[in-house]
């Protein structure tokens, strides 16, 4: 097997063994920084060497280098912008050296996706907003300024994958990307293994936080966070790299959607590998403590259950029970996984996914007591604001603010309901932080969007949903990652997280262009 894996490895054209050589290098460097104390100026190397190759390489081998470094982004070490990552800087050089070496500069021949042109509407009202009735209108431009920074990247996605060959390989290399993050989730839960659980909270923060985060969430995470909740004991909550559990169980969701895509056009070996990956990521999206997640499995499997039921699209629908029938039978046995992973421990901790499931009933339980308190505050702000308050003011709904008090002095004051900074804290619903933020027109728009990705989406399942093709198969899982999504969104705001967004688009931006080519690739078979 060894010697196969070394003929495959040989047998790769030099930019690709480059590719494979700069994510090996990001893996030790980062590690190093993280475990061992290296320099952090080894981000301003890695940095250096990711620019040079998108200035000299190829844009498609340049997004699969990106695409594979997404899990090694931390911020680069400055002493202005504390949280300010490698992508940013990355993803506004690919688009350059794109638009002008692709485009000559011209605008038009852009590719964009039917749903696009609600999201730009969306973003300018929301902003707009902001600038004529919000308190805080440098936040809102910064924060349109971050979800563009993520949007160019898909732009020069959508607009270089021409074929099914770059497609298939693409979509290989962005399940290589999740599975790096779901692997160190696991790598974070030996971590607790090994030592208790305050040496660990306090070695994590300071370390691996701040190198992804910066030294501001960092000192947050010291004394907040959601990595751990507490029924009776102190449970575990999985969650890799990413600043909260709930981020983590996201990313699980795009890696089980994408990777059960994936099984249907693999050789036997690779797909008994792809299964066990999948196992593995239900056993995560577990290990997560995510209730968000967990309800909004719902409506996926919903979707599933019915077209299976029914015989419509049976095929695909027996292909999709499978990730659902492996979550519930986890659960089902997750009382014994605990007992076993309770002797492994230096700190006998004990958790309880269960009667974590179970608290989602639970009203008077702290965690939705919170829910529904802010949900209840902050439907009573948008019936006296229905025009909304824009981008980055949500803040403005649960705190009196000055005139003259900046976003730093509101937003740094610690709430005592929720053991935060105001600035983090959410309407713990994606649909209630629409409304407040942009009123009603704005979710309109919102809501447009979302309805012609599923139209979009559900007309070439339709049609083509007797095709056991994988190109198929893949725009069907991008069907119930949204779905399943939009369920989670009821609880949680959790999408708006940069890598989560950053997958997001990515896999339904692979979706968009193989429903818009997709004829295209049949008449060249």
């Amino acid at each position: 097997m060894t010697k196969e894996f070394l003929a495959k490895l040989k047998a790769l054209p030099r930019l690709k063994l480059l590719i494979i050589f700069f994510t090996v290098w990001q893996y030790v460097s980062i590690a190093g920084i993280a475990i061992l104390g290296w320099s952090s100026a080894l981000v301003w190397l890695n940095l250096g060497l990711l620019l040079a190759f998108i200035m000299l390489a190829p844009i498609y081998e340049s997004l699969l280098l990106l695409v594979l470094s997404i899990p090694f982004f931390v911020v680069i070490p400055n002493s202005k912008f504390d949280a300010l990552s490698m992508w940013r800087v990355l993803y506004l050089v690919l688009f350059a050296v794109w638009f002008i070496r692709e485009k000559k500069f011209k605008l038009s021949g852009i590719i964009f996706l039917p749903w696009d042109k609600y999201l730009g509407w969306f973003t300018a009202l929301g902003l707009v907003l902001a600038l004529l009735f919000g308190n805080f209108r440098i936040e809102a431009v910064k924060l349109v300024l971050f979800w563009l920074n993520i949007y160019i990247f898909y732009v020069v996605l959508i607009n270089t994958l021409k074929s099914k060959q770059q497609i298939f390989e693409f979509i290989r290399y962005v399940i290589w990307s999740l599975a790096i993050i779901i692997t160190l989730g696991f790598t974070q839960l030996l971590g607790t293994f090994l030592t208790n659980l305050d040496v660990f909270w306090v070695y994590w923060a300071n370390n691996i936080t701040k190198l992804y985060y910066g030294q501001d969430f960092s000192t947050v995470a010291l004394y907040s966070n959601s990595w751990f909740s507490y029924y009776g004991g102190r449970d575990l909550r999985m969650f890799s790299i990413m600043p909260d559990s709930q981020s983590f169980a996201y990313i699980c969701i795009i890696a089980l959607c994408m990777g059960t895509a994936l099984t249907r056009s693999v050789f036997t070996h690779v797909k008994k590998w792809l299964w066990s990956g999948i196992r593995f990521a239900g056993l995560a999206l577990i290990f997560s403590g995510t209730r968000a997640v967990w309800v909004g499995m719902a409506l996926p499997f919903l979707a599933v259950s019915t077209a299976y039921v029914k015989n419509f699209q049976k095929h695909l629908a027996k292909k999709y029970l499978w990730p659902f029938v492996i979550i519930f039978i986890l659960f089902f046995i997750s009382p014994f996984i605990n007992k076993a992973l309770g002797y492994l421990r230096v700190e006998k901790f004990q958790e309880n996914f269960l009667a974590r499931a179970q608290s989602i009933y639970n009203l008077k339980e702290a965690s939705n007591r919170g829910r529904i308190d802010m949900w209840q505050n902050g439907s009573l702000f948008f019936l006296t604001h229905p025009w909304g308050v824009g981008f980055s003011n949500f803040i403005v709904s649960f705190n009196e603010v000055g005139k003259n008090q900046n976003f730093s002095e509101v937003g740094e004051k610690v709430n005592e309901v929720y053991n935060l900074p105001a600035k983090y804290i959410s309407a713990h619903s994606l649909y209630l932080q629409v409304l407040v933020e942009t009123g009603l027109v704005g979710f309109l728009l919102f809501a447009a969007f979302w309805a012609s990705v599923l139209q979009y989406l559900w007309r070439f399942i339709r049609h083509y949903g007797k095709t056991e093709d994988f190109l198929v198969y893949f725009v069907a899982q991008a069907f119930l990652m949204v779905l399943w999504i939009l369920g989670a969104a009821v609880f949680d705001i959790t999408l708006l997280n940069d890598k989560v967004l950053m997958y997001f688009l990515i896999n339904l931006g692979l979706a968009g262009i193989i429903v818009k080519r997709y004829q295209e690739y049949e008449s060249h078979e």
